[in-house]
């Protein structure tokens, strides 16, 4: 069988739908994303392999009645190895070890009938509140053989959004493959999609693979720390579809709905329901039996219970090859995976609050050793202090360069000794206005004043010698073949804003084809105010916005005519800093290459003073959107060669409200105007040089 990635998202939880009814379970939209992937032939194999894997969960809870008693004395039938892969960018989602371990907790006490909670069951549900035997366990043992503790920790952008590809990817290329059969996998990020989790039914379709895991933001792991006991049930909610329970209307994200009478979640003891946002315990929706609202299961409130019945249901999962569920808590994988030996002290690991920073900025450094560490000693080359026998030191960094940090951890008897080279890196003091960027410069951009982030490990920017606008370089990428929603950025070093008094620009040059006409790749801009801590869009171009040209092969810009330049004036004062950086990310769709030149920043009102640009007088035509436009509208127009040009808003009145000057390039320009100071009404956009001028109405929401 033709093996596929399965995108079907069958949970993401029940505890935090919104006053909107916006119920963040993408389950009916993945799954139609899923089956569009499939040709006939491959879509009844799967409906054929699910229907299959369904009939023999049955015939389990068929031929094991005593699973369906709730009287034998209480005992673990399953212990599940767990590893929970945390993707940070140094921000609060790098939640503590002891925030997982309260997740642990949590998941153990509600699998095996131990919360406090369960004894408030309402009494027509009572007698079927189910200990579940199960048990989840942090690994021990990596698939090497190694020691860890059940964490690992990635460093990435992607945590801030991308597919839950590319935290895989991150998390491979980092600590390697933990199979999906000895391993339950959980992927803890700031930002999964806009769900608050959601994982996978058992399938071959996945098989082993590490998809075949769970997906959970920070603040749903646990009751401690970023989460809350409001948000603590989540992980055993996600479990529970991890071992093919569904929700309890049935395989659909939209509870409420009289349809759902209709569905079944194939456990008998579940009354048929339309399905909970609220905890109506005197519910009743859909065959005059109260509903179980109480159950992990549903979208409410005070869900603190799993049925015998899914107790089964759970059972029969954990012994079927399907999705290697039956491998999992096998006795061979508990002693490979080591959830049962005693701690010892086997590792030294630590992580930073940042790895780039500027110079004289703080670093807060944590120690991660384990089991048990009782004393610690710190090395930081470059840093001040240069040592620490702290457990969590603070460190400043006043010099550029790239720094290594060394931390020995002991409890007494035994001492390990852990050693980053090239981790932590200073950036330089800001360059200087005005700022020219036109790649010439350099041999590669590892040696430039660049920086590339390529969280998917697929194809980066990097820098073409025999390609640019003005000269022969500049940023490319091969994006020609990359997988969808690959994420690739560009970022700069400092720059030094700070002497501006009145007016900047930033405008860069673009070249890109798509590979078919139903594309849609984003390039987005993103300003820094602080050094890169924290980032503000101030760019979208998507779709045809980016480019309309098809071509179906590898491509390269040939002319002058295939480059547009950009002109962005929306670089408000709060960012006249030392330490202003910018950063270009482009999201992948199975298009075509990128090309990314001529990134200038200059003062006042025109380029031409501070870059000494001769102007020129044509301006050929323009057009404005969106139209309306609520914070941001986009003056895009052509010129022959390069020309000072005014871009002018005028109320009703004829008055200007917003006057921006730009240096317009040979070729088709974009100006991005901010809006967000203007009240609703109809305006005029006029795009004038000399006595050459163009006008257009806006509306503005």
């Amino acid at each position: 069988m033709k093996r596929i990635l399965l995108s079907i998202v069958t949970a993401v939880l029940a505890f935090s739908v919104s006053s909107q009814e916006a119920y963040p379970c993408h389950t009916d939209e993945k799954t139609q994303e899923f089956l569009a992937q499939l040709s006939p032939a491959e879509r009844a194999q799967y409906e054929a392999d699910q229907a299959s894997y369904e009939q023999e969960i049955q015939q389990f809870i068929s031929n094991h009645p005593e699973i369906q008693s709730n009287n034998g004395a209480r005992s673990v039938q399953y212990t599940i190895p767990v590893v929970f892969h945390i993707i940070h960018a140094g921000g609060p989602e790098n939640i503590s070890n002891e925030q997982v371990e309260d997740c642990i907790r949590i998941m153990n006490e509600d699998y095996q009938k131990l919360n406090s909670d369960a004894n408030l069951v309402q009494s027509e549900f009572s007698g079927i509140v189910a200990d579940a035997e199960i048990e989840f366990k942090l690994a021990k043992k990596d698939p090497q053989g190694n020691c860890t503790n059940g964490i690992t920790r990635t460093f990435s952008s992607v945590t801030n959004g991308g597919s839950g590809g590319d935290r895989i990817d991150d998390v491979k290329s980092e600590h390697g493959t933990w199979p999906g059969d000895e391993y339950m996998n959980v992927f803890v990020a700031a930002d999964i999609g806009g769900a608050a989790g959601y994982t996978y039914n058992p399938n071959n379709w996945i098989g082993a693979d590490m998809a075949n895991g769970i997906h959970v933001l920070h603040n749903y792991v646990g009751s401690i720390g970023t989460s809350s006991t409001y948000s603590s049930r989540t992980m055993t909610h996600e479990a529970g579809h991890w071992l093919n329970l569904s929700h309890l209307w049935g395989d659909s994200n939209n509870p409420g709905l009289s349809t759902n009478c209709n569905d079944d979640d194939g456990v008998n003891d579940t009354p048929n329901t339309i399905g909970w946002t609220s905890c109506n315990l005197q519910g009743t929706t859909c065959d005059g039996q109260k509903d179980n609202v109480e159950n992990f299961l549903e979208y409410s409130y005070c869900s603190k219970m799993f049925t015998v019945d899914q107790k089964s249901r759970m059972h029969a999962a954990l012994n079927s090859f399907t999705g290697g569920r039956n491998n999992i808590h096998s006795s061979s994988n508990l002693n490979a995976t080591g959830v049962n030996e005693p701690d010892v002290m086997c590792k030294a690991e630590f992580g930073a609050s940042k790895r780039v920073i500027c110079s004289g900025e703080t670093i807060n450094f944590t120690d991660y050793s384990y089991h048990g560490p009782s004393g610690w000693t710190w090395s930081f080359e470059g840093g001040t202090p240069s040592s620490s026998n702290q457990q969590n030191p603070s460190v400043v960094y006043n010099t550029p360069g790239t720094y290594e940090v060394e931390l020995s951890a002991t409890d007494g008897s035994a001492t390990v000794t852990e050693t980053k080279t090239s981790y932590i890196t200073v950036l330089p003091d800001g360059n200087s206005m005005p700022y020219g960027e036109n790649f010439e410069a350099y041999s590669d951009l590892a040696n430039s004043r660049w920086i590339v982030n390529n969280p998917g490990g697929n194809e980066a920017f990097q820098l073409d010698e025999q390609i640019g606008h003005t000269g022969t370089q500049s940023a490319r990428l091969n994006n020609f073949g990359q997988p969808a929603e690959s994420i690739d950025e560009l970022i700069s070093n400092p720059i030094n804003l700070s002497t501006i008094s009145n007016e900047v620009t930033l405008s860069f040059r673009y070249a890109y084809r798509k590979r078919s006409s139903a594309n849609e790749e984003w390039l987005r801009v993103f300003i820094s105010a602080d050094c890169g801590d924290n980032w503000a869009q101030r760019k979208t171009i998507k779709g045809n916005s980016l480019g309309s040209e098809v071509a179906a092969n590898a491509w390269e810009p040939q002319s002058e005519s295939d480059w547009v330049t950009v002109h962005m004036t929306n670089i408000t004062s709060s960012f006249w800093v030392d330490n202003f950086r910018v950063k270009f990310q482009f999201e992948s769709d199975n298009g075509n290459n990128f090309f990314l030149d001529n990134i200038n920043i200059y003062p006042g009102s025109s380029e031409d003073e501070a870059l000494g640009i001769e102007e020129q007088l044509v301006v050929e035509g323009f057009k404005v959107f969106p139209n309306p436009a609520q914070d941001v509208a986009n003056v895009e127009f052509a010129v022959n060669e390069s020309q000072h040009t005014k871009v002018s808003i005028m109320n009703a009145l004829g008055q200007e409200v917003i006057t921006t000057d730009v240096q317009a390039q040979p070729g088709m320009n974009r100006v991005v105007i901010s809006t967000q100071k203007l009240e609703s009404g109809v305006y005029f956009v006029k795009v004038g040089s000399e006595g050459a001028q163009q006008t257009e109405r806006l509306i503005v929401k």
